[in-house]
Parts: C-alpha cells; structure tokens; sequence
C-alpha cells in the first residue's frame, strides 16, 4: 500500500527500534515499528518521526498486526517554519498530543486527512495572527470527530452543555456546562475561519481557559482520551 500520512507520535520500542502512529489518507491511523537509527536504503529518516510531520509511506499490510513494518518512511512535504519556530513548535506538539487521543483509532477519512493538512499549511505558511490557530483547529475539527456544536441554535443568554454538546435555556442538572459569559464564545470561533481569527484578540488567561474548556470537550466526547500535559507546556512558553 502507498499513502500518504501525518505522525501523531512516536516512541522508542527498543534500542533499536521505535514505534511511529501515523494517521494515513488511505488507511486511518497506523502503528508502525521503525529502526531507531537512520537507513539510507530504505529511506527513513529520523526527522520523519517528528510530530505532524508529512510522510510517504508505502507497506504491505498484515492483517491482525497490531504493529506494521513499512518498507519506505519518507518526508512528503517538509515544513518551512513549524518545526523551527518555537511558538509554533510548542503549538505543534500541543496539537499533535491532541491528534493522537483524537484519532488514535481513526479509520481511513479522506476529507478529515485534507482538512488537517490543509490548517497545517496554512499554519506553516502564516508569518502572524496564528497566536490563536490551535482554538480554531480544534473547534472545527469536532466537525469530523461528531460532535460540532449547532451554532444556529445559539441565543444570547444561552447555557453551553458540554456533555451534550448543544446549547440550552436553562442550566444543565450536572456540572459540565458553561455559563452563557463563556457559551457565547463557541459561535463566536466556530463562525470565523483561519482567515478572520486574525480580527479576534484574545489575552492569555482567556486563551489558557479556553483551551481547558476544549480539553474537557474532548475528554467528554472521545472514550479514554486523557488529561493532556502539552498544555502546560504551551502556556509556558507563550509566558
């Protein structure tokens, strides 16, 4: 099989070997085992186990493998500024720990697969008014995960049910909510694009509260996904 892929993660098995989850246009995500060391003939390269990396990836499958072996693991598109930069690379992991719980059994979705390269270019090529790409990332990416909140039943006053994921005229009978002061904030991302985030300007506390309040979303809507320590580290480094 031919494909192509983004690197959600990746870790060392042995000495000698590293296990690399790719999430693949044709095959959903895929947990492959690697050499740890680089090797010339079958093309890998170490710098393609970086986390959102663009791959090329070509293998035979096994099935019933819980690990496959690749034959080729190449760069597809290297990235200009998002490994380099640090901002956008404290960014990019925090991204990339997101990804991995998201999409960690993720079948093969082809417009799910363009969405997220698509934002990544768009990331990579932005030279500002990226500070606020992750909140936007990931309040539409909830549109290929199921569970988008519907924007157009939003009225000023409204409660936010995050475990329902809809909006409501009365406070919900358990705690995962928010109050209508923070429920008017998600029509207000979910209507912009990467384009008109730019308008928006947000301070650090408002960011940091609205990426918890994503976290918690997610943890609601996707079994087994984790508290995510990449957040702190995002916030350290925009400290």
């Amino acid at each position: 099989m031919h494909t192509y892929g983004i690197v959600l993660h990746s870790l060392r098995y042995n000495d000698t070997r590293m296990i690399v989850e790719i999430f693949t246009a044709a095959a959903g995500t895929v947990s492959f085992i690697v050499p740890a060391t680089r090797q010339r003939r079958s093309g890998m390269r170490a710098v393609a186990w970086q986390p959102l990396s663009l791959v090329e990836v070509i293998w035979e499958p096994r099935q019933h493998a819980s690990l496959q072996k690749p034959q080729t693991l190449a760069l597809w598109r290297p990235w200009r500024t998002l490994h380099s930069d640090p901002q956008k690379t404290a960014i990019g992991l925090y991204l990339s720990d997101m990804l991995y719980h998201a999409l960690h059994h993720e079948q093969d979705n082809q417009p799910l697969f363009e969405f997220i390269v698509n934002a990544l270019t768009w990331f990579d090529e932005s030279n500002q008014h990226y500070v606020n790409f992750h909140i936007i990332f990931l309040l539409h990416l909830t549109r290929f995960l199921g569970f988008l909140p519907n924007v157009e039943d939003w009225h000023e006053g409204d409660y936010f049910d995050l475990q329902a994921a809809i909006f409501s005229r009365t406070r919900p009978y358990h705690i995962y909510y928010l109050e209508p002061e923070e429920a008017a904030l998600v029509p207000k991302f979910l209507r912009m694009d990467l384009r008109s985030m730019r308008a928006v300007g947000l301070n650090r506390a408002i960011r940091r509260r609205t990426l918890e309040i994503i976290c918690d979303f997610y943890r609601l809507h996707i079994p087994e996904f984790p508290e995510t320590h990449s957040l702190s580290v995002l916030a350290e480094v925009f400290d």
